[in-house]
């Protein structure tokens, strides 16, 4: 695919959860631009610079493109970026990029995401699902707390309408009210799921998450040509055996 420069207007952005901004960028040839889900674009921030966002929806929804981000406190570049994106209602973005999107086969397909990791995901599921893809496909969604898990509902309504389609939410933190399943996302994953080698896993979210999800695998015997996420696609890009 080739990677273009489109000048965007921010159609939305509102408050999704308890601290996460959903965007959605609109412009004419943005809508004639393909892309598969799972991949992301830049967006140029003031000073030039140039930042990765996952697109957050499918590509057959043709009328937007979908960015979440995180307020994190202590990292002022996500505020300066919805500053940026309220005052100006315009963005320079690059899209589309990465090669971590669903690759066709026959073995289940287990995504263990952390956090806004759920964005790519979410749009790989609803491609997935548009195709009617028959394997089956499990999420494993982490957070510190249940309220970080921003859009909670919309995985629980695909458990509900698709039988090929299994949801695990687990939280790390100090969560009182909470009753599922507790931990690291991939810790339930492992305990519910019955041979991990013959399985795809797609990884989304920090870089020290996806690397020590992926190290755990390795050591659980998954094959590493079965484990795909941006972050190793980035250090196999930059010489580093992964």
């Amino acid at each position: 695919m080739t990677v273009k420069e489109i000048f965007c207007q921010v159609a939305e952005l509102d408050v999704i959860g308890k601290d996460v901004y959903r965007v959605k960028l609109t412009a004419d040839e943005l809508s004639a631009t393909p892309y598969q889900g799972g991949q992301y674009l830049t967006l140029q921030v003031e000073g030039g610079r140039w930042i990765p966002f996952s697109i957050g929806n499918a590509p057959e929804e043709k009328s937007h493109v979908e960015l979440h981000i995180r307020l994190v406190p202590g990292h002022e570049l996500a505020q300066q970026i919805i500053d940026q994106l309220q005052q100006t209602r315009t963005a320079h973005i690059q899209v589309p990029m990465g090669k971590c999107v669903l690759r066709s086969g026959s073995r289940d397909v287990v995504c263990i995401v952390g956090g806004t990791g759920f964005s790519p995901i979410k749009a790989m599921l609803e491609s997935a699902f548009h195709a009617q893809d028959a394997r089956r496909f499990h999420l494993f969604w982490g957070a510190q707390t249940a309220s970080e898990l921003y859009l909670n509902e919309l995985p629980e309504q695909w458990q509900q309408s698709k039988t090929n389609f299994n949801y695990v939410p687990v939280i790390s933190g100090d969560d009182p009210n909470w009753q599922g399943e507790r931990g690291f996302a991939h810790e339930p994953a492992f305990r519910q799921l019955d041979c991990l080698t013959d399985k795809d896993f797609y990884i989304s979210g920090s870089p020290a998450m996806v690397m020590a999800v992926y190290e755990a695998l390795l050591q659980q015997g998954v094959d590493k040509s079965q484990v795909f996420a941006d972050m190793l696609d980035i250090k196999r890009e930059m010489g580093e055996d992964v």
